[in-house]
């Protein structure tokens, strides 16, 4: 009976001793809102909406420092059409896992540990703005860290379904098993591969089946019409343009074809001329596209090439044509895969080099 209550005592000391040691880890944690300065946002963010940024398109991303043992975020998705989930891919000190949303509201975990420890974290879109937005409610941890998180260089990558990441994922959906954007994954595209292997920051600013002059799909819009708007919708708030990006890549002509290519090429002259009153110093390369067969391919080089001519003679220095040696179809409906895209992304690394564009 004595060794009975020893042990019953001792047994009610080690619960004691746990909760109280639990509440107390509990009661550490603080709910940071989703606007906190410590939080590095990189993408067509809106912050107007109550602590709680929120963004549609593809490759946006944010970053931020804990110092705990545990942390949680809590993020919104707008489930339009009431079916349709985001994706994210969520890096917590370098190790990199994709999440399907699962409701209006998910509280997800980032990490749990037994002791607290520093750690980095990086939460990508990768669906794009046709899937709706998602917001970033607030990130619950022990403490977050003042970080300095802004890369020297950012690059912008202007296209369609190709710069989105469609079309390229099958890790958690075989392709045909699923719906369209379940097989996105935007962090893996060829635009912040490449910006990742240069330590930039990037920015996607994509629509899946948009054109220069003629989009796919039903599309009543091109990309001049919608670029200044932070959704890629028309009638959606203007986007400020306060980040200046050292290298602009436009990869648009895959859904616009060859069958009018004086008007795609009398709207892409129009586009520069948008874009250079907002990035007076950035460099510019247009590309073709990376689908392309070898006719469509030919045809493209050659348009694009004028193109960067014309521009050049005008006084534009900062302009260079690039075309892509290799078709890149392996993914779904005949887009890149993600290994592809890593070659794509190989391509333009070997093309800066070359051309020596900027000081990367």
């Amino acid at each position: 009976m004595k060794f009975l209550k020893i042990g019953l005592f001792g047994l009610l000391v080690s619960l004691s001793v746990y909760v109280v040691y639990h509440f107390r880890t509990e009661e550490q944690m603080s709910f940071f809102k989703g606007d906190d300065a410590r939080i590095h946002y990189v993408g067509r963010f809106d912050f107007s909406d109550n602590h709680s940024p929120k963004v549609w398109s593809p490759g946006a991303y944010l970053t931020f420092d804990v110092y705990g043992s545990k942390a949680i975020i809590t993020i919104a998705d707008e489930l339009k059409f009431g079916r349709t989930h985001n994706y994210i891919q969520l890096v917590v000190d370098g190790h990199s896992k994709r999440l399907k949303l699962k409701g209006n509201v998910n509280r997800i975990l980032l990490f749990s540990e037994k002791s607290a420890k520093h750690h980095h974290v990086l939460i990508c879109k990768n669906t794009e703005s046709a899937i709706g937005y998602i917001q970033i409610r607030g990130i619950q941890c022990r403490q977050l860290i003042h970080c300095q998180h802004r890369k020297k260089f950012v690059m912008e990558f202007i296209g369609d379904s190709i710069t989105c990441g469609n079309g390229a994922d099958s890790s958690q959906c075989s392709f045909g098993k699923g719906a369209w954007y379940d097989y996105h994954n935007a962090y893996y595209s060829y635009g912040p591969q490449l910006a990742r292997n240069l330590q930039a920051d990037w920015m996607l600013s994509s629509v899946s089946g948009i054109g220069m002059n003629h989009s796919c799909c039903g599309m009543k819009y091109n990309m001049p019409e919608v670029y200044e708007h932070i959704d890629f919708h028309s009638g959606g708030k203007k986007w400020n343009f306060r980040v200046k990006p050292t290298i602009v890549f436009i990869t648009l002509g895959q859904n616009d074809g060859t069958k009018f290519m004086d008007q795609y090429e009398e709207k892409y002259l129009g586009f520069l001329k948008q874009l250079r009153k907002v990035y007076p110093k950035s460099w510019f390369i247009c590309c073709t596209s990376p689908m392309a067969d070898r006719t469509m391919k030919a045809k493209m080089k050659a348009c694009i090439q004028g193109i960067v001519q014309s521009q050049t003679k005008k006084g534009d220095t900062k302009i260079r044509a690039f075309s892509y040696d290799g078709t890149y179809t392996a993914g779904y409906d005949k887009h890149p895969t993600i290994a592809q895209h890593r070659q794509m992304m190989l391509e333009l690394r070997k093309f800066l080099s070359k051309e020596k564009v900027s000081n990367l």
